[in-house]
Order: structure tokens, then sequence, then C-alpha cells
């Protein structure tokens, strides 16, 4: 009887580890983390940034069908400081930049319908302005999944800005957002991607535990510094079929604009 038992119990080992090995192969080359800004009809003046909700729920559910499940930003930096964290089989990142209120108002049901979650940057002036978030809206996406970060106070080229007017947009939108939402802002994106060094120290002397770019590509363990989160944009010409071929493959980086794929009616544009 005892051999039978432990017979059974090396078995489930193995399977364990079989199963532990064939999740890690499926983000051996990193995890990717996606970028949105307007989730709605009508574009405004930013059409390129805007994604249609009927577009956005196609995307989501892509994901859902290939098999692939958000994880949190904090979830996301434990794994490339190389820390033990759970992880799903195919994990990704959704992030949504400036603090637009389609956000609230279309991105935000389409996610909860997939049970997925994503994390805002909310540009400090932002919140209550008109076409912006509200504070109750941002607490309740909070409360649902968002994790909510800093994206400066007035949404700048911070490589122009120095000493206190620096430390007031970096430091001034952690504050914002944590007087928004109660809860402690952990990350920031860089406004436009942009940033130097004096940017990048801000930023970590404010008291953000990591930063996130738009340098496209993977994040992996040791691979890239926690304030250099890359990050692929999906505008209104991205082909997102081929980008999810490529996010299903775990395609290493090989090129500059491996993940910057465009689609053919917009090809002259770009």
């Amino acid at each position: 009887m005892l051999t039978a038992v432990r017979r059974l119990a090396a078995i489930i080992v193995v399977l364990l580890l079989a199963a532990g090995h064939t999740a890690a192969a499926q983000y051996q080359n990193g995890i990717p983390v996606l970028l949105y800004h307007h989730v709605n009809d009508d574009g405004g003046d930013m059409p390129e940034l805007t994604t249609s909700p009927a577009e956005f729920d196609r995307q989501m559910g892509a994901l859902k069908d290939a098999g692939f499940e958000t994880i949190t930003a904090d979830e996301l930096l434990a794994y490339m400081r190389g820390e033990a964290v759970a992880l799903p089989a195919k994990p990704i990142a959704l992030t949504f930049d400036d603090g637009y209120e389609d956000n609230y108002t279309y991105a935000f049901p389409i996610l909860k319908k997939y049970g997925y979650k994503a994390a805002i940057f909310m540009v400090g002036i932002n919140f209550d302005r008109p076409g912006r978030l509200s504070g109750g809206q941002i607490r309740e996406m909070a409360a649902g999944g968002f994790t909510v970060g800093g994206h400066s106070m007035t949404h700048p080229d911070l490589r122009a800005r120095s000493g206190a007017a620096l430390r007031e947009e970096v430091a001034g939108s952690k504050a914002k957002a944590e007087r928004a939402t109660g809860r402690e802002a952990r990350y920031f994106a860089y406004p436009g991607g942009f940033y130097n060094l004096a940017t990048v120290e801000a930023v970590a002397t404010a008291g953000y535990r990591g930063a996130f770019t738009v340098l496209t590509g993977l994040n992996k363990p040791g691979g890239h510094d926690a304030y250099f989160v890359r990050r692929i944009p999906v505008f209104m010409f991205t082909d997102f079929d081929r980008l999810l071929a490529l996010l299903n493959a775990n395609a290493p980086k090989t090129s500059l604009l491996q993940y910057d794929l465009v689609l053919p009616q917009y090809q002259d544009r770009y």
C-alpha cells in the first residue's frame, strides 16, 4: 500500500513539473504588454490613437480564445525581477494611457466581460475634466481590477523639465492618483514615451516601483530594468491579427519594427 502511494505521489510530482515547464514555455521569450488610448466610435481629434468598441471587443475575444489571461503590473514586475510569482500559462498585461472617459464607458465593461484586468496611467490634470475620467469612475475601475498609476501632471516631454518642475510633474501625478483612489500609485508611464536619465531618477525618487515605455517587444527577467517596461501600442492602423500571431508564437524581437504591424490600407501613413 505504501509503495502504491509513493508511486502515485511521484506521478503527481512529474505531472506538476511538466505542467510548469509547459506554462513557462509559453512565455520563455518574455511577457507582452499592450498599450491603448481611446476606445470609442468617433476618434475625436486623435483618430490614430482610437480603437472602436467593436474592434476592442474583438481583440479581447481573440486574446481570450487564444488562451491569454491578464496579469497585474505587480505580477509583471515581480516576474521581471525574478521573484517567485504564480502566472497563467499565457500571461499578458493591458494598459491605458491618459485617462479618457471612454475607457470607463466602453473598455471597462468589455474587460469585465472577459474577466480581464488592466492598468491605467492618469495625467494629473485629467481627473474630473470633460471627456476624462472622474474620481468616482476611476475608483470604480480600481475596485474592479484596474491598477492606477501616474502619467505626469500635464503630459509634457519630461526631458525638457528639471529640478522642481520635473519633481512636480512626476511626484505630483503620484499624489493625485493616490488621493483619487485611496491606493498607492506604484507605477508610472513616460508621457509620449520620452525620458532621459534625470526623468528615470525622478520617477524612482518619487517612489514609483517601475515605469512603462513605448519601446516595443517582450519583457523578461533580468533582461529589462523595471523602469523600462516595454509595451506594444495598439493603434487604429495596427494589424491586430498579425500581432496576435506573434504573441501566440511568443516570438522574440529580432528587428526594430517587428511588433509595429500596420494594416495594408495605412502603410502609406506610417
